[in-house]
């Protein structure tokens, strides 16, 4: 019977990091996690954490993320050497994980970044787990998102936004035509703008409003964008208040948190519940794109 894993390592693509990271947690089942940053902690703190027994008991999860200088230490690899209890586990997460305490896990994963038929398979993946269509027409534009914009911008977490902007429609009859609107392959996210609704900034996301919305159709890309965020922003703030580290790259959990804290959860939702009510306007001809973008941002005013 193979051993369970209590000591593993992953790097590499942000996305496919995070899904391997899931499921190495599923199979952990319901132990305590325990969020830590290797670029804040000393090997030394680090060993004196893991090797010393939980004061409350029960199984404990220690995921370390920023951890690629962490791992390279010799003291902390001499110290794991020692073995870990049975109920701690150890995982550490990093862009570029080596060295001696990578040589010790049972488990090390680095992940390229996708490409070709690879990444095709994972956003079909990425449809099916949000029980989405498959269509030929919908992966051609889905990778061709993921290859535009600045290196930030693109790849596999591109990709995961597409899929779940598209997730919105989920159950909605959505014309073939209208999709292209939706995923805009070859414009950039239009993040001053996100960033001042963040901030609850309503002067700069009006400034950015006149700036950008040129029409209805760019509008309507607007909208279904602010709503992913608010989204997001959401699933941010529970993270944080569960002393979760929020999902993806650090810059850019870092930028969500800061906004996040703008807003409590019951307010993030009442927003999307806004955000619900415009798009069923917007749906039913009582309001235009452009209109619901305005009315929405005048309502994060204090």
């Amino acid at each position: 019977m193979a051993q369970p894993v209590h000591l593993a390592a992953y790097s590499g693509d942000p996305l496919l990091v995070e899904r391997a990271l899931r499921e190495r947690l599923r199979k952990l089942g319901t132990a305590e996690r325990i969020p830590l940053f290797g670029d804040e902690l000393t090997p030394e703190e680090l060993a004196s954490q893991v090797l010393t027994p939980s004061l409350f008991g029960g199984e404990r999860v220690l995921v370390v993320r920023r951890a690629d200088a962490l791992v390279r230490s010799s003291y902390l690899a001499q110290q794991l050497e020692r073995g870990l209890s049975p109920d701690t586990a150890l995982l550490f997460v990093g862009e570029q994980l080596r060295g001696p305490v990578v040589r010790l896990a049972q488990e090390a994963q680095h992940f390229a970044r996708p490409k070709g038929r690879t990444l095709r398979s994972l956003a079909k993946a990425l449809l099916e787990e949000e029980d989405l269509p498959t269509q030929a027409f919908l992966l051609d534009m889905l990778l061709e998102a993921c290859g535009t914009g600045s290196d930030q911008e693109k790849g596999t977490l591109r990709l995961l936004r597409e899929v779940e902007k598209l997730a919105l429609w989920k159950g909605a009859a959505l014309p073939k035509e209208r999709i292209p609107e939706l995923i805009y392959a070859a414009q950039a996210p239009p993040y001053p703008l996100l960033d001042a609704l963040g901030a609850r900034d309503v002067p700069a996301a009006l400034a950015e409003l006149r700036r950008l919305v040129t029409g209805t159709a760019e509008a309507f890309r607007l909208f279904f964008l602010v709503v992913t965020h608010v989204r997001t922003l959401l699933l941010t703030r529970a993270a944080l208040d569960q002393g979760e580290q929020p999902p993806g790259p650090a810059w850019l959990a870092r930028r969500r948190g800061a906004q996040a804290k703008n807003f409590s959860q019951p307010e993030l939702i009442e927003l999307l519940e806004r955000l619900q009510e415009l798009d069923l306007r917007i749906k039913t001809g009582r309001i235009g794109a452009p209109a619901a973008l305005v009315h929405f941002t005048l309502s994060l005013a204090p």
